[in-house]
Protein backbone atom coordinates (compact mmCIF):
# COMPACT_ATOMS: atom_id res chain seq x y z
CA UNK A 1 0.00 0.00 0.00
CA UNK A 2 1.00 3.29 -1.32
CA UNK A 3 1.64 6.31 1.61
CA UNK A 4 -1.53 7.48 2.26
CA UNK A 5 -2.13 11.84 2.86
CA UNK A 6 -2.59 12.45 5.98
CA UNK A 7 -6.28 14.14 6.55
CA UNK A 8 -5.92 17.34 9.10
CA UNK A 9 -8.49 18.50 11.22
CA UNK A 10 -10.24 21.83 10.62
CA UNK A 11 -11.69 22.03 14.28
CA UNK A 12 -10.02 20.57 17.22
CA UNK A 13 -11.36 20.30 21.14
CA UNK A 14 -10.13 18.67 24.09
CA UNK A 15 -13.81 17.33 25.92
CA UNK A 16 -12.49 16.73 28.87
CA UNK A 17 -13.26 13.14 29.25
CA UNK A 18 -13.68 10.38 27.10
CA UNK A 19 -17.13 10.62 24.77
CA UNK A 20 -20.10 8.62 25.17
CA UNK A 21 -22.21 9.31 22.19
CA UNK A 22 -22.75 11.97 19.67
CA UNK A 23 -24.51 13.04 16.35
CA UNK A 24 -25.71 15.40 13.98
CA UNK A 25 -28.89 17.18 13.42
CA UNK A 26 -31.11 15.90 10.61
CA UNK A 27 -30.11 19.33 9.08
CA UNK A 28 -26.57 18.64 9.03
CA UNK A 29 -25.91 21.86 10.72
CA UNK A 30 -24.73 21.11 14.65
CA UNK A 31 -23.18 18.56 16.08
CA UNK A 32 -23.50 17.63 20.08
CA UNK A 33 -21.05 15.00 21.72
CA UNK A 34 -21.56 13.61 25.31
CA UNK A 35 -19.10 12.91 27.37
CA UNK A 36 -18.57 10.83 30.52
CA UNK A 37 -19.09 13.74 33.00
CA UNK A 38 -22.27 14.28 31.57
CA UNK A 39 -21.17 17.39 29.44
CA UNK A 40 -22.50 17.96 26.23
CA UNK A 41 -20.28 20.11 23.52
CA UNK A 42 -22.55 21.42 20.74
CA UNK A 43 -20.58 22.65 17.47
CA UNK A 44 -22.24 24.87 14.43
CA UNK A 45 -21.04 23.89 11.47
CA UNK A 46 -22.42 26.97 9.80
CA UNK A 47 -19.82 28.96 11.47
CA UNK A 48 -17.25 26.20 12.50
CA UNK A 49 -17.20 26.99 16.28
CA UNK A 50 -18.20 25.69 19.45
CA UNK A 51 -22.04 26.90 20.52
CA UNK A 52 -21.75 26.03 23.91
CA UNK A 53 -21.00 23.56 26.67
CA UNK A 54 -22.77 22.73 29.72
CA UNK A 55 -23.58 19.17 31.80
CA UNK A 56 -27.09 18.09 31.33
CA UNK A 57 -26.99 15.08 33.94
CA UNK A 58 -25.88 14.41 37.89
CA UNK A 59 -25.39 10.81 37.08
CA UNK A 60 -23.33 9.42 34.05
CA UNK A 61 -24.78 10.23 30.71
CA UNK A 62 -24.95 6.98 28.29
CA UNK A 63 -26.78 8.26 25.53
CA UNK A 64 -28.01 10.87 23.12
CA UNK A 65 -30.57 10.62 19.83
CA UNK A 66 -31.51 13.77 17.33
CA UNK A 67 -35.19 14.04 16.79
CA UNK A 68 -35.52 13.21 12.73
CA UNK A 69 -36.96 16.40 11.94
CA UNK A 70 -36.14 19.01 14.39
CA UNK A 71 -32.71 21.14 15.98
CA UNK A 72 -33.83 19.05 19.53
CA UNK A 73 -32.27 16.19 20.82
CA UNK A 74 -32.60 13.98 23.67
CA UNK A 75 -30.14 12.72 26.21
CA UNK A 76 -30.13 9.90 28.99
CA UNK A 77 -28.07 8.87 32.16
CA UNK A 78 -27.74 6.13 34.78
CA UNK A 79 -30.46 7.56 37.29
CA UNK A 80 -33.34 6.86 34.98
CA UNK A 81 -33.95 10.77 33.15
CA UNK A 82 -34.27 11.16 30.22
CA UNK A 83 -33.89 15.37 28.82
CA UNK A 84 -35.24 17.23 25.69
CA UNK A 85 -32.91 19.94 24.53
CA UNK A 86 -33.63 22.63 21.82
CA UNK A 87 -31.60 25.42 19.95
CA UNK A 88 -33.27 27.91 19.57
CA UNK A 89 -33.70 30.49 16.62
CA UNK A 90 -30.99 32.97 18.30
CA UNK A 91 -28.90 29.80 18.92
CA UNK A 92 -29.45 29.80 22.69
CA UNK A 93 -30.36 26.02 24.41
CA UNK A 94 -33.33 25.68 26.05
CA UNK A 95 -34.40 22.16 27.75
CA UNK A 96 -37.87 21.49 26.90
CA UNK A 97 -39.15 18.45 29.75
CA UNK A 98 -37.87 15.70 31.30
CA UNK A 99 -38.74 12.20 32.49
CA UNK A 100 -37.85 10.67 35.15
CA UNK A 101 -38.16 6.44 34.61
CA UNK A 102 -37.70 4.98 38.45
CA UNK A 103 -37.78 1.64 38.63
CA UNK A 104 -38.97 -0.64 41.40
CA UNK A 105 -36.70 -2.88 40.51
CA UNK A 106 -33.99 -3.61 38.24
CA UNK A 107 -31.84 -0.85 36.66
CA UNK A 108 -32.13 2.24 35.98
CA UNK A 109 -29.58 3.13 33.60
CA UNK A 110 -30.84 4.16 30.00
CA UNK A 111 -28.60 3.07 27.67
CA UNK A 112 -30.95 2.72 24.67
CA UNK A 113 -33.04 5.86 23.39
CA UNK A 114 -34.14 6.11 19.49
CA UNK A 115 -36.90 8.12 18.09
CA UNK A 116 -39.60 6.86 15.89
CA UNK A 117 -39.14 7.72 12.39
CA UNK A 118 -42.11 10.48 12.59
CA UNK A 119 -40.27 11.84 15.34
CA UNK A 120 -43.66 11.93 17.40
CA UNK A 121 -42.02 9.19 20.25
CA UNK A 122 -38.78 8.67 21.61
CA UNK A 123 -37.94 4.75 22.39
CA UNK A 124 -36.54 4.47 25.63
CA UNK A 125 -35.37 1.54 27.18
CA UNK A 126 -35.24 1.00 30.92
CA UNK A 127 -34.74 -2.53 32.77
CA UNK A 128 -36.75 -4.91 31.03
CA UNK A 129 -39.33 -2.80 29.14
CA UNK A 130 -38.97 -0.04 26.12
CA UNK A 131 -41.25 3.10 26.86
CA UNK A 132 -42.38 5.24 24.41
CA UNK A 133 -42.82 8.53 25.06
CA UNK A 134 -43.22 12.32 23.90
CA UNK A 135 -41.00 15.70 24.54
CA UNK A 136 -44.31 16.53 26.69
CA UNK A 137 -43.51 14.27 29.00
CA UNK A 138 -46.08 11.63 28.40
CA UNK A 139 -45.73 7.75 28.31
CA UNK A 140 -47.86 6.67 25.87
CA UNK A 141 -46.40 2.94 25.50
CA UNK A 142 -44.49 0.18 27.00
CA UNK A 143 -43.41 -3.24 25.88
CA UNK A 144 -41.54 -5.68 27.98
CA UNK A 145 -38.70 -8.10 26.68
CA UNK A 146 -39.22 -11.77 28.08
CA UNK A 147 -35.31 -11.89 28.00
CA UNK A 148 -34.83 -9.42 31.23
CA UNK A 149 -32.76 -6.38 30.40
CA UNK A 150 -33.05 -4.71 26.96
CA UNK A 151 -29.53 -5.25 24.64
CA UNK A 152 -30.69 -2.95 21.64
CA UNK A 153 -33.81 -1.53 19.85
CA UNK A 154 -34.54 -0.44 16.24
CA UNK A 155 -37.24 1.06 14.70
CA UNK A 156 -38.61 -0.16 11.34
CA UNK A 157 -38.16 2.43 8.52
CA UNK A 158 -41.70 3.02 8.55
CA UNK A 159 -41.56 3.57 12.32
CA UNK A 160 -44.67 0.95 11.96
CA UNK A 161 -42.50 -2.14 13.78
CA UNK A 162 -40.02 -1.60 17.28
CA UNK A 163 -37.65 -4.46 17.66
CA UNK A 164 -35.85 -5.46 21.11
CA UNK A 165 -33.16 -7.10 21.18
CA UNK A 166 -31.56 -9.19 24.37
CA UNK A 167 -30.90 -12.21 25.99
CA UNK A 168 -33.09 -15.26 23.73
CA UNK A 169 -33.46 -13.38 20.40
CA UNK A 170 -35.78 -10.34 18.91
CA UNK A 171 -39.08 -9.56 20.22
CA UNK A 172 -40.40 -7.28 17.47
CA UNK A 173 -43.76 -4.89 18.35
CA UNK A 174 -46.39 -3.37 16.65
CA UNK A 175 -45.79 0.36 17.79
CA UNK A 176 -49.22 1.47 17.54
CA UNK A 177 -50.77 -1.32 19.59
CA UNK A 178 -49.36 -2.15 23.10
CA UNK A 179 -51.50 -4.79 23.34
CA UNK A 180 -50.75 -6.92 20.54
CA UNK A 181 -48.56 -10.12 20.36
CA UNK A 182 -44.81 -9.44 19.16
CA UNK A 183 -43.32 -11.05 16.66
CA UNK A 184 -40.67 -13.68 18.22
CA UNK A 185 -37.64 -14.38 16.64
CA UNK A 186 -35.48 -16.61 18.82
CA UNK A 187 -32.11 -16.87 19.27
CA UNK A 188 -29.65 -19.31 22.85
CA UNK A 189 -27.57 -16.49 23.92
CA UNK A 190 -27.36 -12.80 24.27
CA UNK A 191 -27.84 -10.19 21.42
CA UNK A 192 -26.10 -6.69 21.63
CA UNK A 193 -26.58 -4.47 18.77
CA UNK A 194 -29.70 -4.83 16.12
CA UNK A 195 -30.62 -3.30 12.79
CA UNK A 196 -33.18 -3.43 10.04
CA UNK A 197 -31.72 -3.76 6.63
CA UNK A 198 -32.57 -0.08 4.79
CA UNK A 199 -34.93 -2.10 2.82
CA UNK A 200 -36.12 -3.94 5.67
CA UNK A 201 -35.83 -7.32 4.14
CA UNK A 202 -33.42 -7.83 6.77
CA UNK A 203 -33.39 -7.67 10.58
CA UNK A 204 -29.44 -8.08 11.44
CA UNK A 205 -28.16 -8.93 15.38
CA UNK A 206 -24.65 -8.39 17.05
CA UNK A 207 -23.73 -11.52 19.62
CA UNK A 208 -21.94 -12.16 22.81
CA UNK A 209 -20.31 -15.03 21.23
CA UNK A 210 -18.74 -12.92 18.48
CA UNK A 211 -21.59 -13.82 15.52
CA UNK A 212 -23.41 -12.00 13.42
CA UNK A 213 -27.06 -13.29 13.55
CA UNK A 214 -29.56 -12.63 10.86
CA UNK A 215 -33.62 -13.04 10.09
CA UNK A 216 -35.37 -12.52 7.07
CA UNK A 217 -38.05 -10.40 8.48
CA UNK A 218 -40.91 -12.46 6.25
CA UNK A 219 -39.84 -16.22 6.14
CA UNK A 220 -38.17 -15.79 9.59
CA UNK A 221 -35.25 -18.09 8.12
CA UNK A 222 -32.23 -17.30 10.07
CA UNK A 223 -28.43 -17.36 9.58
CA UNK A 224 -25.07 -16.69 11.20
CA UNK A 225 -22.17 -14.99 10.10
CA UNK A 226 -18.81 -15.85 12.39
CA UNK A 227 -15.34 -15.45 12.50
CA UNK A 228 -14.94 -12.21 14.40
CA UNK A 229 -11.91 -12.08 17.10
CA UNK A 230 -13.80 -9.42 19.42
CA UNK A 231 -18.26 -8.98 19.63
CA UNK A 232 -19.32 -7.12 16.42
CA UNK A 233 -21.23 -3.87 17.94
CA UNK A 234 -20.69 -2.06 14.69
CA UNK A 235 -23.48 -2.81 12.14
CA UNK A 236 -23.56 -0.11 9.61
CA UNK A 237 -25.38 -0.27 6.05
CA UNK A 238 -23.49 0.75 2.88
CA UNK A 239 -24.46 1.28 -0.76
CA UNK A 240 -27.79 1.15 -0.50
CA UNK A 241 -28.24 -1.79 1.71
CA UNK A 242 -26.39 -4.05 -0.42
CA UNK A 243 -23.05 -4.31 1.58
CA UNK A 244 -23.65 -4.69 5.68
CA UNK A 245 -20.38 -3.50 7.23
CA UNK A 246 -19.34 -5.12 10.52
CA UNK A 247 -16.33 -4.27 13.13
CA UNK A 248 -15.11 -7.22 15.93
CA UNK A 249 -11.88 -8.19 13.61
CA UNK A 250 -8.66 -6.30 12.34
CA UNK A 251 -10.22 -5.73 8.99
CA UNK A 252 -12.71 -4.05 7.62
CA UNK A 253 -15.74 -6.76 6.45
CA UNK A 254 -18.41 -6.32 4.07
CA UNK A 255 -20.84 -9.26 3.56
CA UNK A 256 -23.37 -8.95 0.48
CA UNK A 257 -26.70 -8.36 1.03
CA UNK A 258 -28.49 -7.65 -2.22
CA UNK A 259 -31.43 -10.36 -3.66
CA UNK A 260 -29.57 -13.44 -2.96
CA UNK A 261 -28.67 -12.73 0.45
CA UNK A 262 -25.37 -13.39 2.41
CA UNK A 263 -26.13 -17.03 3.41
CA UNK A 264 -23.40 -19.36 1.66
CA UNK A 265 -21.46 -16.44 0.71
CA UNK A 266 -18.17 -15.38 1.72
CA UNK A 267 -17.20 -11.64 2.66
CA UNK A 268 -15.14 -8.90 1.18
CA UNK A 269 -12.28 -8.07 3.53
CA UNK A 270 -10.43 -4.74 3.72
CA UNK A 271 -6.93 -4.54 5.20
CA UNK A 272 -5.02 -1.44 6.84
CA UNK A 273 -6.14 -1.33 10.55
CA UNK A 274 -3.72 -3.29 12.94
CA UNK A 275 -6.09 -3.91 15.83
CA UNK A 276 -9.92 -4.46 16.09
CA UNK A 277 -12.26 -2.15 14.44
CA UNK A 278 -14.36 -0.11 17.27
CA UNK A 279 -16.20 2.52 15.31
CA UNK A 280 -17.57 2.86 11.85
CA UNK A 281 -19.95 5.16 9.89
CA UNK A 282 -21.12 5.38 6.12
CA UNK A 283 -21.78 9.03 4.98
CA UNK A 284 -25.69 9.99 3.97
CA UNK A 285 -24.86 9.17 0.50
CA UNK A 286 -24.69 5.35 1.36
CA UNK A 287 -20.43 5.78 -0.47
CA UNK A 288 -18.34 7.63 1.75
CA UNK A 289 -16.82 5.10 4.92
CA UNK A 290 -15.14 5.71 7.93
CA UNK A 291 -13.31 3.02 10.00
CA UNK A 292 -11.43 3.51 13.53
CA UNK A 293 -9.93 1.11 15.42
CA UNK A 294 -8.03 0.43 18.99
CA UNK A 295 -4.59 1.61 17.84
CA UNK A 296 -6.25 5.12 17.20
CA UNK A 297 -5.97 5.06 13.32
CA UNK A 298 -9.21 6.40 11.06
CA UNK A 299 -9.43 5.28 7.47
CA UNK A 300 -11.32 6.67 5.08
CA UNK A 301 -12.75 5.20 2.21
CA UNK A 302 -14.45 6.22 -0.91
CA UNK A 303 -16.28 3.82 -1.57
CA UNK A 304 -17.40 -0.39 -0.44
CA UNK A 305 -15.80 -1.34 -3.84
CA UNK A 306 -12.26 -0.06 -3.04
CA UNK A 307 -10.06 -2.02 -1.60
CA UNK A 308 -7.70 0.49 0.05
CA UNK A 309 -8.42 3.60 1.61
CA UNK A 310 -8.10 7.57 0.37
CA UNK A 311 -6.79 9.08 3.29
CA UNK A 312 -6.14 7.91 7.00
CA UNK A 313 -5.25 9.76 10.08
CA UNK A 314 -4.32 9.26 14.09
CA UNK A 315 -5.10 9.76 17.21
CA UNK A 316 -2.91 8.92 20.22
CA UNK A 317 -5.27 6.25 21.30
CA UNK A 318 -8.08 4.21 20.62
CA UNK A 319 -11.12 6.03 18.29
CA UNK A 320 -14.45 5.66 20.25
CA UNK A 321 -16.76 7.38 17.75
CA UNK A 322 -17.09 8.35 13.92
CA UNK A 323 -20.04 9.94 12.60
CA UNK A 324 -20.52 11.89 8.95
CA UNK A 325 -22.68 14.99 9.09
CA UNK A 326 -26.05 14.22 8.01
CA UNK A 327 -26.15 16.93 5.06
CA UNK A 328 -26.84 14.70 1.82
CA UNK A 329 -23.85 15.85 0.12
CA UNK A 330 -21.92 16.51 3.12
CA UNK A 331 -18.10 15.42 3.19
CA UNK A 332 -17.79 16.57 7.21
CA UNK A 333 -16.61 13.36 9.93
CA UNK A 334 -16.53 13.65 13.62
CA UNK A 335 -14.27 11.67 15.23
CA UNK A 336 -13.70 10.87 18.62
CA UNK A 337 -11.05 9.26 21.06
CA UNK A 338 -10.80 7.47 24.15
CA UNK A 339 -8.88 10.32 25.81
CA UNK A 340 -11.69 13.04 24.97
CA UNK A 341 -10.00 14.87 21.62
CA UNK A 342 -12.92 15.79 19.39
CA UNK A 343 -11.87 16.25 16.02
CA UNK A 344 -13.75 17.37 12.73
CA UNK A 345 -12.77 16.67 8.99
CA UNK A 346 -13.32 17.74 5.73
CA UNK A 347 -12.85 15.08 3.24
CA UNK A 348 -14.13 16.37 -0.09
CA UNK A 349 -10.24 16.38 -1.48
CA UNK A 350 -10.15 12.23 -0.59
CA UNK A 351 -13.73 11.14 -1.72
Amino acid sequence: MEDLQILTSFFETDLGEASIDLGWSSCGRYLAVINADSEVTLFDAETNAELTRWTCHEDGALALAWHPRLSLFATSCQGGLVKFWRIEDDLSLSKISEISFNQDKGSTWIEFIEWRPNGKQLAVAVGNSVKLCTINSEIQAEFVFPGGTVGAIAWHSAGSLLGIAGYGGVSIYNASDAKSEPIVLKLKGSLLSLTWSPDNTFIVAGCQDNTVHLWRFRSRKDAEMSGFSYKPLQLTWANKGKKLITGGTNELVLWPFDKKGPEGRAPETRSFHSQAICALSVAANGQGIASGCRAGKVAIWKSSQETEPATSTSFEDRVEHLSWSSGKNSKILAATSRRGLLRIFDVSDAI
